[in-house]
């Protein structure tokens, strides 16, 4: 069953799900939106990437005031400012806000659903597999609506 936004904040009242930071206005009919953090993730330069390698080398940068200028086809790891954990019975999908995807911003290139019982995987916090599919590129701020949470009980 999919929870409402008032489900959705009962269940966060009740600490079935914890969303810290947590913003009511955030909630809309059935989602709640994720901001973006103030990190991110990208890759070391290599001649090339090994799959059977699960650890991969990255270097970390925060994501200054003048925001963080994604260039078509480039690729990093994001995540989102608010902390996630759920509940034993609680499921979360994850969906682009439309502007951002409008943009060209793909930042669920591989995670979109949230296991029960779950927590974020950067710090507690969702980590976004981002890149730039459009022809422009793309400013990233810390703090700008970037994807929503969808929940379901199950």
């Amino acid at each position: 069953m999919l929870l409402s936004g008032e489900q959705i904040k009962r269940t966060v009242d009740s600490g079935e799900i914890l969303i810290t930071p947590f913003d009511e206005s955030f909630l809309k009919g059935a989602s709640y939106a994720f901001t973006l953090g103030g990190k991110l993730k990208k890759l070391k330069q290599t001649k090339y990437i090994d799959t059977r390698n699960k650890n991969h080398d990255f270097e970390e940068f925060e994501i200054g005031e003048d925001g963080y200028l994604l260039q078509p086809g480039e690729f990093v790891i994001c995540h989102t400012k608010e902390k996630l954990r759920l509940g034993p019975n609680i499921a979360c999908f994850l969906s682009m806000k439309g502007s951002q995807a409008q943009a060209g911003l793909d930042a669920l290139q591989c995670e979109i659903f949230c296991e029960p019982g779950s927590e974020g995987g950067w710090d507690g916090k969702l980590m976004l597999e981002t890149s730039n599919r459009g022809p422009y590129p793309v400013k990233l701020f810390p703090g700008v609506k970037i994807v929503k949470g969808i929940f379901v009980r199950i």
